[in-house]
């Protein structure tokens, strides 16, 4: 048998025993029913933390597109909803209750400026600056308060859209999406991993 013709019939035989197998996401959001979403909490002013909230939505979404989830608004404004004045397992409760929800999600954002080019004007300063980025999000029950997933990402890009008072950065770009949605979309994508289902290559190379 000619070399040529082996290498082939090797390779037909490799790929006989190679399946491309559909991996289920590692977490199942159904079985929660209708799952609530406080706006992520950061000490940053602007659009950021808006935009990452909404990107983490689709991010979970994207396999899982018949689940139901109710954006609550800001920390401040569901707190004040259930005469509560934090987020612990009596809030979550009462959030529970006076929305009809079994768990809730929560995030944080964390954002500073790093090696910053400034554009000076009058009355401003307008920075396009490499931001470090750190999102941790979680998935409380409302009936325990305890946190059934959380997850974190951090991440390192520069973006357009930052100014700049004192040690403060604030967010407030003409177009979010254009000045910081790859690097919000990024962040949400790593962190909601486990919502997503993947493709596997099993039976081969050792698989």
């Amino acid at each position: 048998m000619k070399p040529i013709l082996l290498v082939a019939c090797a390779g037909i035989l490799a790929l006989a025993g190679c399946a491309r197998v559909y991996v289920q996401p590692a977490i199942d959001l159904h079985p929660r029913e209708v799952i609530g979403l406080i706006q992520f909490n950061t000490d940053t002013k602007g659009e950021l933390a808006k935009l990452v909230t909404q990107k983490f939505i689709e991010a979970v979404t994207e396999d899982q597109t018949d689940i139901k989830i109710v954006e609550l608004g800001d920390e401040a404004g569901v707190l004040t909803a259930v005469n509560q004045t934090r987020l612990g397992p009596e809030a979550f409760k009462a959030i529970g209750d006076k929305y009809n929800l079994k768990t809730v999600f929560t995030g944080e954002l964390d954002a500073s400026g790093v090696n910053p080019s400034c554009a000076f004007g009058p009355g401003y300063a307008s920075f396009e600056a490499k931001v470090n980025a750190r999102l941790a999000a979680k998935l409380v029950e409302t009936v325990t308060g305890a946190t059934v997933w959380s997850n974190s990402a951090r991440e390192e890009r520069g973006v357009a859209g930052v100014d700049k008072s004192g040690s403060s950065f604030s967010f407030n770009a003409e177009d979010p999406e254009q000045a910081y949605g790859d690097m919000a979309r990024s962040l949400c994508r790593t962190i909601t991993r486990d919502f997503r289902g993947h493709w596997e290559h099993r039976g081969c190379c050792g698989r």
